[in-house]
């Protein structure tokens, strides 16, 4: 045989040979890799739907939870793991998956999570990476939700260095700085030895139209400052606008003559009028220390514009109880002063737990009504004296006051009855002891007469005998004066007590 042909043929032989070598080798790769390849250790075993043990990777997920053990300490539940574990799996159903079942990542899909039986368990692992490579994607999420919670927030956030230099900027911080045109909003740096700060900060070039005034809040971070500022514009204005109403009520009060003290909810003195200096003796700079209502007391007592206690102890209670009565239904009292004059004190509820008081000079008042009942006093004392028994009747028709010869002559006194004695209750008194006449009916339509009147008399008799000269005379205010004159022949004897029966 030829040569060539030889060579020929082995060379056939050989080719042949390495094609069937060809794809048992790769066979063989592919057993001794399945056969080397390491089985895949679960994450989770669960038992019904509560997880009863975990990898180490897994522990660290289940950290996650705010019960990693259950709240009940039986196991972390399967719709807790599911709901932390849905983020990378978004397929996992509510219920522990069905052995055998497979759910892919939304990211990675060579990241997929796998269920099967283990003994009684059901165990929970991953294929194609591992728990580090669930829990750096979770923590990816976390970050990039952080993230977007704190760019979208309404109100500036921002971090700075050591040197007050801004580092990192929400989204409403950097619309504020494009408005202000400055990337410094505000420059003043915290104190350095402070943890945490917080004031009031105005922007220094504020937009037209936009925010001004902020709440700012530092905190101190890692290698420099993170700061918060909330806007409160309408608080500051709020404020301008009740410091005004405040002004304007001081303004209004100051023209006052009654002293006004008004206490907020903490009892602390919030606004007073400068009657209430006159009146109280207290200067405006011991008012202006915002006293407790105690306290307001006190100076009172020690200046003696309140009547002076026995007991100390005992009227700390008083005043106690007094301030009560003012914060719950007002109280009214009259406090006679040693130096002689006397003051009304009035104390009313206002809204919020308030209370006010109120402080009015009195003196002239009472002086007057004592001087008053001082004259009738007299008046009385000098009708009296007369002998004739008198009854003055107002044009109402009403007695208005008589002497003690008309008691006497009648057994009558009227100024015991609590209500007043009528025209028509005197004529019947009258008209029972007397004869029979025709005055009390005139004398009763005479009374009630307006206008021009003229008086007159007439005489009538007592069933006694008494003989009685009767006197009717208009006086001032369409008043009507009754005299009863006794005869000077005759004594004033009082009228019989009628017997009873």
């Amino acid at each position: 045989m030829p040569d060539h042909l030889v060579l020929a043929a082995l060379l056939g032989v050989s080719l042949a040979g390495l094609a069937l070598a060809i794809p048992l080798a790769a066979s063989l790769r592919s057993w001794r890799s399945t056969r080397s390849a390491p089985v895949q250790e679960p994450l989770f075993l669960l038992r019904g739907t509560r997880v009863v043990d975990a990898s180490v990777g897994g522990a660290r997920l289940l950290a996650r939870l705010d019960h990693p053990s259950g709240a009940d300490g039986d196991g972390a539940p399967w719709s807790d793991l599911a709901t932390l574990l849905r983020p990378v799996f978004p397929g996992l159903p509510a219920d522990p998956p069905a052995p055998d079942s497979r759910v892919a990542s939304a990211d990675d899909p060579g990241l997929v999570l796998c269920a099967g039986s283990h003994g009684r368990a059901l165990g929970i692992s991953v294929t194609g990476g591992c728990a580090a490579a669930i829990d750096a994607v979770l923590t990816r999420m976390e970050r990039a939700a952080l993230h977007e919670g704190l760019d979208r927030a309404p109100y500036p956030i921002w971090r700075t260095d050591a040197e007050g230099h801004v580092t990192w900027s929400n989204a409403r911080f950097r619309a504020l700085s494009a408005l202000c045109g400055t990337d410094s909003l505000f420059p003043e740096k915290p104190e350095r030895a402070a943890q945490r700060q917080s004031r009031r900060a105005s922007l220094r070039r504020p937009p037209a139209g936009g925010p001004c005034w902020f709440e700012l809040t530092s905190q101190r971070a890692q290698d420099g400052w993170l700061h918060y500022a909330i806007e409160i514009d309408a608080v500051v204005e709020a404020e301008a606008a009740q410091r005004n109403f405040v002004q304007t009520l001081a303004k209004t009060f100051s023209h006052l003559p009654t002293g006004l003290a008004i206490f907020d909810r903490s009892q602390a003195l919030v606004l007073f009028n400068p009657a209430l200096c006159d009146l109280s003796g207290l200067s405006p700079e011991q008012l202006a220390h915002r006293p407790d209502v105690m306290s307001f007391f006190d100076m009172l007592r020690e200046r003696q514009v309140m009547p002076e206690p026995r007991d100390y102890g005992s009227w700390r209670n008083e005043m106690a109880a007094l301030i009560r009565a003012a914060r719950e239904d007002g109280f009214a009292d009259t406090w006679s002063l040693p130096s002689g004059l006397t003051y009304r004190i009035t104390g009313r509820p206002h809204p919020d737990g308030a209370v006010a008081f109120l402080i009015d000079d009195i003196s002239d008042e009472v002086s007057l009504t004592r001087r008053f009942r001082r004259e009738l006093e007299l008046a009385q004392s000098v009708i009296d004296a007369f002998d004739d028994a008198i009854a003055v009747f107002t044009a109402g028709g009403l007695l208005a006051f008589c002497n003690a010869g008309y008691r006497t002559l009648w057994n009558s006194d009227p100024d015991s009855d609590v209500s007043y004695t009528t025209m028509i209750e005197a004529t019947r008194l009258w008209q029972a002891t007397c004869a029979p006449t025709p005055v009390w009916g005139d004398l009763r339509a005479f009374v009630g007469q307006h206008g021009e009147r003229a008086g007159w008399d007439a005489e009538v008799r007592r069933l006694d005998g008494l003989s009685l000269q009767c006197r009717i005379e208009p006086i001032h205010g369409g008043a009507t004066l009754v005299r009863f004159v006794v005869p000077a022949d005759e004594k004033l004897t009082p009228l019989p007590v009628p017997r009873e029966a």
